[in-house]
């Protein structure tokens, strides 16, 4: 964003919260309740959205957690030799189902 587009953004805020606190005070509430009632609207919604902001990355990173220990869970099974001849029917029969499953 330029420098004129966050003035443009700043200034319709200024004259928004102003617009309501007037509102708010022609319906007979004080100046100073009204600023504040105003004032802390605006906290709040603006706390709640960067909690909701940091649940969803929270939840993106977990996501991006699960995929990566998949990826290295097969490739742990991939390295994995069979020693036994007896069994290696049975373990390759193993790999190959976990290769269908990933």
């Amino acid at each position: 964003m330029n420098p004129y587009q966050v003035m443009g953004i700043i200034a319709g805020c200024t004259i928004l919260f102003a617009g309501v606190v007037a509102f708010i005070t022609s319906l007979g509430v004080p100046l100073l309740v009204a600023f504040l009632l105003v004032y802390l609207t605006a906290v709040w919604c603006m706390i709640s959205m960067q909690r909701k902001a940091n649940e969803l990355s929270e939840s993106r990173n977990e996501h991006l957690a699960r995929r990566r220990l998949d990826a290295t869970s097969v490739r742990h099974v991939r390295r994995v030799r069979v020693i036994d001849p007896e069994t290696a029917e049975q373990d390759q029969q193993a790999i190959n189902q976990t290769h269908l499953h990933a």
